[in-house]
């Protein structure tokens, strides 16, 4: 392992963690993303699993235009966990932010989620992610579109969170204070599930958590990550890191308690699932029809996954269809094609209130189109559309 780039300087408020691993040319959007935050004073720390592609020449020629990224790269590949733990001990911001390598950020997004955590007090901020999808299809949010305010997450929220059709708020990706992480680390025995895992034990810990509404992490949805499914392995992992933590924190409360027998029980189906799945791949009939017998709502979700299988591109990813070039503004703007909530700058959102209904799916179904700024609310929502080629308007340009 060695690192490069300089840590020389004052510490800087924000140390951004992006695990690589052969990412490509997309780590270049992330990466462009994240150092054109409104929210300058970061450093970014790129940790490398071992790549052996061209992504490596790419942050090697990024690093040389801006000092903030700094390069800690392996000669082996040991995952993302251990990628992010490397990371970790280099990171010197009095905030730590996740950022994968194939992702994007909102220009402001670093700016608003530290005014929402000062508002709350909280030493965990997340926002909503906006999933979008190489293959052309529509986009779509983690914490679904209706209008509501930020919310607090306890323990038993993240515990209980992603069962029973609620929202799965192990995949966002929070910006959390550092001075709260101390000695806390990534548990290298997960290769799936442990973002969720890290922060549970900081929630444990009692540490505060609110998540935001407003979708400004853009979360890229392609060939590998659509089709990678759970292994026996990795489920088996899972099981048995949820079943130690909750050991380890007892006593626990009732409510608590019961929530991680809810999902430790939903955790013991999917592995018997993960088992049913390799029981028909490596042609052992006796066993899938024993998995059956004991669970037989395997059979639909056996059923759904073929249906999902159909419909899934088999080949590279599709290349969606550019857009045409869209214009947009504020409810003033005459010429918009797409008229957009007016801009309220960092300082005046009220976090806790509810927040109005916004098209930033529509906005985002243009990913990688040519869009107008005709004013600061067009900018603004301008970064909620992927890899979007803007175009400021001469009066706006010449503001900015």
């Amino acid at each position: 392992m060695h690192t490069t780039g300089s840590s020389v300087g004052r510490r800087p408020r924000i140390s951004v963690i992006m695990a690589n691993f052969e990412g490509g040319d997309k780590i270049v959007p992330a990466l462009q993303s994240v150092l054109g935050q409104t929210m300058a004073d970061l450093e970014v720390i790129v940790s490398d699993d071992a790549s052996e592609d061209i992504s490596l020449t790419v942050i090697c020629a990024m690093m040389a235009a801006d000092p903030r990224i700094r390069l800690s790269a392996s000669d082996t590949n040991r995952g993302p966990a251990h990628c992010r733990n490397r990371a970790l001990d280099l990171a010197r911001g009095e905030w730590v932010a996740v950022v994968d390598s194939d992702d994007i950020i909102h220009p402001e997004r670093f700016e608003r989620l530290l005014a929402a955590a000062a508002q709350h007090e909280a030493d965990i901020v997340a926002d909503n992610l906006l999933l979008f999808f190489a293959d052309g299809s529509p986009p779509s949010l983690m914490l679904g579109a209706e209008a509501a305010g930020s919310f607090a997450v306890s323990p038993r929220d993240w515990v209980l969170a992603g069962l029973e059709g609620s929202p799965a708020l192990g995949y966002l990706k929070p910006l959390i204070r550092a001075d709260r992480l101390g000695a806390l680390r990534y548990d290298e025995g997960l290769r799936i599930g442990e973002d969720y895992d890290f922060v549970l034990r900081l929630l444990l810990a009692d540490a505060r958590m609110v998540v935001v509404r407003e979708p400004f992490y853009l979360y890229r949805r392609h060939a590998a990550s659509i089709s990678h499914r759970l292994s026996v392995p990795d489920m088996q992992a899972m099981v048995e890191r949820q079943a130690a933590l909750a050991t380890a924190q007892q006593p626990l409360s009732a409510e608590l308690s019961a929530a991680f027998a809810k999902r430790l029980s939903a955790l013991r189906s999917g592995l018997s699932y993960e088992r049913l799945v390799a029981s028909i791949k490596q042609g052992q009939p006796v066993l899938a029809l024993r998995l059956l017998a004991e669970e037989p709502a395997h059979l639909g979700r056996l059923w759904r996954s073929f249906v999902e299988g159909r419909r899934r591109p088999t080949g590279p990813d599709a290349a969606a269809p550019r857009p045409a070039s869209i214009a947009l503004g504020g409810r003033g703007a005459i010429d918009a094609d797409l008229l957009v909530p007016d801009y309220v700058p960092t300082h005046a959102v009220d976090w806790s209130a509810h927040r109005p209904a916004s098209p930033w799916l529509e906005l985002a179904a243009h990913a990688g189109g040519h869009c107008v700024a005709l004013d600061q609310a067009g900018h603004y929502a301008a970064g909620f559309i992927p890899e979007a080629k803007l175009e400021l308007r001469p009066a706006l340009q010449a503001a900015s």
